[in-house]
């Protein structure tokens, strides 16, 4: 089994709005639309950077960002000194949660696979610390110790292809095998964390993945339109934009072929990780939702954290040091000194839709990709195939992604829902030949303008996390790393683990 039989970790597509693909027609049923974004509270980085604290305080380390990155590092510092600002309603960014009457849902990343005993130790050691994994002897694979919420094989993917249903989004191209041999060649050396793959790699990250297989002669116009599919499904854009490295990385960084690879998803997705973590935080106020920092800036020894709360609120935190697990693109307005780091980032915006339906919608698996003229459309997840502990409803997850420069387009989702909702919804019925309209009670839409890096060429640097002037650490997925579950953790982890050598020094050198 390789890797185009698993799903991807994200769905990235430009969503035809308003563009007259379906025809009009009367809702079979009725059901309410939410609508959760952060732009507004955004705002206040550019409208409120001027007022001055009100409230004055110390800590040792500051924290910013509530994502798996952010949260990684309050793990790992969870016996220190430090407190967390999240600018969102609620932790965990791109692998975030909701709820809806007895529905649970993810808002972002919705799975993560059993590790191969090759992956960074640091990584490996902290989840089975959580005991999150365990070590399965028999199949040689870091496996979930929550056994409910692995998905079984036999319900695990189906693919819809011009209404065809198919296997898989490989399946009916014709001869892949040479494609397939080159590979095979990298199998056991593409890993993760990406820092720790072998620096004689690194020069894949130079090229594109559809000039390397250009170069290698095994790439067919048919053979690319199924590869595009895929590395926009994961890495935000297609073929031609994404590093050699990074596709590569996707076919070959787990035994797919010699071994079953056990696949994890609760229904409230990779928020599952988040609960984890925090409830093993002995002091949990140290975590605060709807703060948004706002500035840094580094005052001799020391670093002051300027944070604004929806209130209005605003307070100023002195630290010796800060890990910065927020958005890179945010540094621009927060501390200008240090964007030019990452000012080459390029972020593939989210647009998740959530539909709560009676239980009579059933398609048979649990992730089902589409792959059709509209290639808008990346399919969805099927809430029946996970352990959810609703009764009364099954949710159907379906993730949209726009190119970068049709950001813009979040912006008219949320100001005008009512339409977008009713085409996505029509679309999933077009494609799959099943009605769905009129079962849906509830519709939840996450907003994320900056969801996930597109690891294009150069992007991938195989290397630790960065920092700036000693004092402040860099952590998260932006920072040179495939947009993974594993690679925000490990950078949580291991900016911790910078900080507290850092603090160790200068203990040391007093």
């Amino acid at each position: 089994m390789d890797r185009r039989n698993f799903i991807r970790i994200s769905s990235v597509a430009l969503l035809p709005i308003a563009l007259g693909l379906f025809p009009d027609r009367k809702e079979d049923g009725s059901y309410t639309i939410k609508v959760n974004s952060n732009r507004s509270f955004g705002h206040l980085l550019r409208t409120n950077t001027h007022t001055e604290p009100t409230i004055h305080s110390k800590i040792d380390t500051v924290i910013v960002g509530g994502g798996i990155a952010g949260v990684a590092a309050a793990y790992q510092l969870r016996n220190e000194s430090f407190r967390l600002f999240e600018g969102g309603e609620t932790l965990g960014g791109s692998s975030g949660a909701g709820d809806w009457k007895s529905a649970r849902f993810a808002t972002g990343a919705h799975y993560e696979l059993a590790y191969p005993k090759e992956f960074g130790s640091l990584l490996i050691q902290t989840l089975q610390e959580l005991r999150i994994i365990q070590w399965n002897a028999t199949t040689e694979l870091y496996e979930f110790t929550d056994k409910k919420y692995v998905i079984s094989t036999e319900k695990m993917e189906q693919c819809f292809i011009a209404g065809e249903l198919v296997e898989d989004i490989l399946d009916e191209v014709g001869d892949i095998s040479g494609f397939e041999k080159l590979l095979a060649t990298y199998k056991n050396e593409m890993f993760l964390p990406t820092r720790i793959i072998d620096d004689k790699h690194l020069h894949l990250s130079a090229v594109t993945f559809s000039d390397f297989l250009q170069e290698q002669g095994v790439l067919t116009n048919e053979l690319k339109e199924r590869i595009d599919y895929q590395m926009m499904d994961d890495w935000g854009a297609k073929s031609d934009v994404v590093s050699a490295l990074a596709g590569i990385h996707y076919y070959s960084c787990r035994p797919y072929d010699d071994k079953v690879v056990e696949l994890f998803s609760p229904p409230q997705g990779n928020y599952y990780f988040i609960e984890k973590m925090i409830g093993a935080l002995p002091k949990i106020e140290a975590v605060e939702c709807n703060a948004m920092v706002s500035a840094i800036k580094i005052k001799e020894d020391k670093v002051f954290v300027d944070v604004i709360r929806r209130n209005g609120e605003k307070e100023r935190v002195e630290a010796n040091q800060v890990i910065y697990a927020g958005q890179k693109h945010t540094l621009k307005y927060i501390m200008p000194e240090a964007f030019p780091l990452f000012d080459q980032n390029e972020y593939a915006p989210w647009a998740v839709v959530n539909l709560i339906c009676d239980k009579k919608v059933n398609f048979g698996k649990w992730q089902n990709d589409v792959l059709s003229q509209e290639e808008t459309f990346l399919g969805f997840v099927d809430s029946n195939y996970q352990h959810n502990r609703s009764d009364a409803y099954n949710v159907i997850t379906a993730y949209y992604c726009f190119e970068p420069k049709q950001r813009e387009e979040l912006v008219n989702i949320e100001s005008s829902p009512d339409q977008w909702v009713k085409e996505v919804i029509e679309l999933i019925e077009q494609e799959t030949d099943t009605p769905l309209s009129r079962f849906v009670k509830h519709v939840e839409i996450k907003l994320m303008g900056h969801a996930m890096p597109i690891p294009g060429v150069n992007y991938l640097n195989l290397k630790s996390v960065p920092d700036y002037d000693q004092k402040i650490v860099f952590a998260g997925v932006d920072t040179g790393r495939l947009p993974l579950f594993s690679e925000a953790f490990d950078s949580g982890l291991e900016a911790a683990n910078k900080v507290l050598l850092n603090q160790e020094e200068m203990k040391n050198e007093s």
